[in-house]
């Protein structure tokens, strides 16, 4: 069986002295320690990537299979985007009026969601959901937001709630309370957001109506890779808006990756707005928001609302993201589904054969692995997963050789191969089956 968590930490803090060090250093200046907040301690500090690998300053390397939180659908540095960069850093880094690459992404954007009619960009996927949030309480003149328990969608203070609530404060299944995340978040932002369940029809239908002259959007995260929840019922979702005059905004900041065109594109809906980054920035930051032409006209000045910031749309970004969605072609996903597919048949397997309760959840190219054998329909279930053995099979995987926190979200990348993924399920099983 897995190597106890002391053990564990033991032997990771030992063999990574230089990140240990560096760790603690970070005190004295950054709250924390780092800028990073990973689950695990210390962090691994990474010097360099290349491919589909990490090196940290110890000099271990690393197969990434989180891919910067599900951004790197090329691996790290792919020629386009270093050579789009290189350009862009001979020619002026930014400028603070538009630029030439402005016009291109967005018209690559607008032809691959065809949800997407017009689109802004932004500095992270946390502003692209502040902005949408903005223009659906603008168009409709309501002022609530309707999310579901567990979704996430960035930092912002109205994003911010019912993510990972305490039970005790939660609420029923059927009608979860809205509970800041973190403390500082004014009552009134709690108050303007109603929280539903993922995978109740039934109990989504009365709170929509009940609510549906307050409610201006219902923004969704489809937790790829991560939640048992099946089309029909983001269908359906997408229906009561549209029956209800409520604007649908769906979250593709990190699902962009599992579809061409999105998970949207592979549940079959229409959503009003779109917030997109991470895939889009080619590994600089990025956000954007697009839509209807009918509600992103609002956001030209003439509809009494606009966003901006000084790094919005500037020309590394965008030039970056556009060599990284053009190099993402539709074979790209092909390679990485059938990756997925892979790796999600061999987690199966190593589990079965070693005796360990898991149930994988698998979006064509982003898979988690819960350490339950129960279905995992919603963040309730989550709550009762076996933690300490994620921490054990993640301190594990890394001392292995492999950089896969937690089994949470791990993503495949286009340098990986099916050796790739071999090894990953036989440095996975060896893990499992390690003793003191």
């Amino acid at each position: 069986m897995v190597k106890s968590a002391e053990t564990l930490e033991r032997l990771f803090v030992e063999s990574r002295p230089k990140s240990a060090a560096l760790f603690e250093s970070g005190k004295d200046v950054m709250p924390g320690g780092g800028m990073k907040s990973l689950g695990y301690s210390p962090p691994l500090y990474i010097e360099r990537a290349e491919d589909c690998y990490l090196y940290d300053i110890d000099g271990y390397r690393y197969v990434d299979w989180i891919n910067n939180a599900c951004t790197l659908v090329l691996g790290h540095s792919p020629t386009g985007v270093v050579n789009a960069l290189t350009d862009i850093v001979q020619n002026g880094i930014v400028f603070g009026a538009p630029n030439t690459y402005e016009k291109p992404i967005a018209e690559h954007i607008c032809q691959r969601i065809s949800s997407i009619e017009k689109v802004r960009f932004t500095n992270s996927g946390t502003e692209a959901v502040m902005n949408a949030l903005r223009l659906a309480r603008a168009y409709t003149g309501k002022p609530k937001i309707a999310k579901f328990e567990g979704g996430f969608h960035g930092t912002t203070d109205d994003a911010e709630i019912s993510i990972a609530p305490p039970l005790d404060e939660a609420g029923s299944d059927e009608a979860p309370n809205a509970v800041a995340e973190y403390k500082g978040i004014n009552q009134g932002t709690i108050d303007n957001i109603v929280v539903m369940p993922y995978n109740d029809s039934e109990a989504v239908d009365l709170i929509l109506t009940e609510n549906q002259e307050e409610i201006a959007a219902v923004i969704y995260d489809p937790k790829s890779g991560n939640y048992e929840i099946p089309h029909e019922f983001l269908r359906f979702v997408v229906d009561k808006c549209k029956e209800l005059g409520i604007l649908f905004i769906m979250d593709e900041v990190k699902s962009l990756r599992v579809s061409y065109g999105g998970f949207q594109e592979l549940a079959g809906v229409d959503p009003d707005i779109t917030t997109l980054g991470k895939l889009v920035g080619g590994g600089m930051p990025v956000g954007a928001f697009g839509g209807k032409s009918h509600i992103m006209d609002m956001m030209s000045g003439a509809g009494g609302i606009s966003s901006g910031g000084t790094y919005s749309g500037n020309p590394m970004t965008l030039a970056a993201g556009l060599a990284h969605m053009e190099e993402a072609t539709p074979e790209v996903y092909e390679h990485l589904k059938a990756l997925g597919e892979r790796l999600r048949q061999g987690l199966e397997d190593v589990f079965t054969r070693s005796n360990v309760a898991a149930r994988v959840v698998y979006t064509e190219n982003i898979m988690s692995a819960h350490m339950t054998a129960d279905p995992v329909r919603n963040y309730r279930d989550i709550v009762k997963f076996d933690r300490d053995m994620r921490r054990r099979l993640m301190l594990g995987m890394f001392l292995e050789g492999h950089y896969a926190r937690e089994l949470q979200e791990m993503t495949t990348s286009a340098p990986m191969t099916n050796e790739t993924v071999d090894d990953f399920l036989a440095s996975l099983e060896k893990v499992l089956n390690d003793k003191e």
